[in-house]
């Protein structure tokens, strides 16, 4: 399937996300709409190009699932709402896998300006993104706010 999905974006010279699952006839409206709701989180995620199934993204998916829960998380950033840079930084600390100095790269400042924005999401928010538990759960917040704020 890889090779078909970079073959048809060629051909239409754009770049194709993907998501697909397997399901019986019965369940095949259940499975499309779940199939969709994944599409959704691999943008919300910024994914790269390819297919994905649902089994890539659970925990994401599982955290932008309406409720109380995924409220409360998407809640916890609202400290960060008049602070875009703190939560573009947050955002892309997260996606790529906690390296200050990518994420300074990225985000064309000097790693210390990412420290320091890391440290004032931890002041604003009362959640450390330098402690394990705070990391994990930042990333559900920001997973939960994706859902939220499309």
């Amino acid at each position: 399937w890889p090779a078909v999905l970079d073959a048809a974006g060629r051909a239409a010279g754009v770049t194709v996300l993907a998501a697909a699952e397997t399901a019986a006839p019965a369940e095949v409206r259940e499975v499309a709409a779940q199939t969709g709701e994944v599409l959704d989180v691999l943008r919300w995620f910024g994914r790269p190009p390819g297919l994905y199934h649902l089994d890539d993204v659970l925990v994401e998916y599982q955290l932008t699932r309406p409720g109380a829960a995924r409220d409360r998380l998407a809640a916890a950033l609202e400290p960060l709402d008049a602070h875009p840079e703190l939560v573009e930084t947050l955002e892309t600390y997260l996606a790529l896998d906690t390296n200050r100095r990518r994420a300074a790269a990225r985000l064309h400042v000097h790693p210390n300006t990412v420290d320091y924005r890391l440290r004032r999401v931890r002041d604003l928010t009362g959640i450390d993104p330098l402690h394990p538990t705070g990391l994990a759960r930042l990333t559900a917040a920001t997973a939960a706010r994706r859902a939220t704020h499309p």
